[in-house]
This record gives C-alpha cells, structure tokens and sequence, in this order.
C-alpha cells in the first residue's frame, strides 16, 4: 500500500537527503529502504528506531518520499501521526529525531530511570 508521507508524517528535507545518502553509502542491492519502528515507550511517550530494511512485509505501508522507500508496519504507523523526523546537528553530534507535533505537552511523568525513582517513573 503506498501512502504519501505527509498523509501520516514528514520527513525534512534534511532528514531525506541524509537517508538517501546514507542508502547510496551502502551501495548494497539487498537494502530497499528504511524501516521505522517502535523502539520502546515510557515518560516522553513512544520512541522511533530507524534501520535499513532488506525486504517488505505484506502488510508494511510503504511511504514514498522522492527517491527514498520508508517502510512501517501498520501498528508502527498508528504511533506516527503528526511526527516528523528530522535530521539536526545537537550537542552530542548529528542525528535523527523524532519531532512529535501532536504530543501533549505533559512534562514527562516526573524523573525517570533515576537512582531515586528505583529505575522507573516516579
């Protein structure tokens, strides 16, 4: 199923260009794209992982953004409305992040994996 990346999120440009680059890098016939998937969720809400992908589930949305194939699986896809991923030179480097424009402004639950929290949120 194709699915225009602006009917669910966005890529910047940025964000595509360095995908693109770094598929072009890997120069690998097997890759054909990028997987995005749920990394895990806690005290800021949902958190993204992106690897590349070698093949295409059945049921994988395939969003096209220029040259570049994004692929999420359909419970993945649901956790991505209003994000949008980026690609910004931070105080520990360039990166990819997760900009979620939806995203209530909740100021977390309180500290999280801290000594005094035991690890959890507190």
């Amino acid at each position: 199923m194709a699915i225009a990346v602006n009917d669910e999120f966005k890529v910047s440009n940025d964000a595509e260009q360095q995908l693109a680059s770094l598929l072009q890098e890997e120069n690998s016939e097997d890759i054909q794209g990028v997987r995005i998937y749920v990394a895990g969720s806690g005290c800021s809400g949902t958190q993204w992982g992106m690897t590349f992908a070698d093949k295409v589930a059945d049921d994988d949305a395939v969003l096209e953004s220029g040259k570049l194939n994004i692929y999420v699986d359909p419970q993945c896809l649901a956790t991505l409305d209003g994000v949008e991923i980026d690609y910004v030179n931070g105080p520990q480097g360039p990166s990819f992040v997760f900009n979620n424009t939806k995203a209530p402004d909740s100021g977390g639950c309180g500290s999280c994996g801290s000594a005094t929290s035991g690890g959890g949120c507190s």
